[in-house]
């Protein structure tokens, strides 16, 4: 019976182990970052999910006539990688407006290190738009 024991917790302990790691792929971490500039405010969200990092940027520019912009370029740059993408602001006249809260400019991405995301701090945003450029910094919340 004495030698059930050791066997018993060691059965034990490697099913903790089991339920730790499950809860751990299981749970989500969210970072998110915020700042402005002049013409534009801007957020970005990193997620952690399943073990894949999930990257959303999402700009909005702050005059009142989006159709001047034209077509807007960004990049939300991370010490741990980034994103960028060029198109319309959502609700703009025309033809290929994207869909979403009048105004706005968003980028999606999936990939990268879980552990380096960890550690960002900042993401700089720059903006061409019009002929313009803008860069600023956002910071963790």
């Amino acid at each position: 019976m004495k030698k059930l024991y050791p066997l018993l917790a060691l059965c034990f302990l490697l099913i903790l182990g089991f339920t730790v790691s499950a809860q751990e792929i299981k749970s989500s971490k969210v970072l998110t970052y915020h700042g402005e500039s002049e013409n534009w405010s801007g957020a970005f969200t990193t997620e952690v999910l399943n073990g894949v990092v999930i990257q959303e940027g999402i700009l909005k520019y702050k005059g009142q006539d989006i159709d001047s912009t034209g077509p807007v370029s960004c990049s939300f740059e991370t010490t741990a990688g980034g994103l960028s993408s060029t198109s319309r602001l959502a609700g703009s006249s025309g033809t290929n407006s994207p869909i979403g809260e009048k105004g706005t400019h968003k980028s999606t991405g999936k990939g990268g290190n879980i552990n380096l995301f960890s550690k960002v701090e900042i993401v700089k945003v720059t903006v061409k738009w019009d002929g313009k450029v803008e860069s600023f910094i956002l910071y963790k919340q």
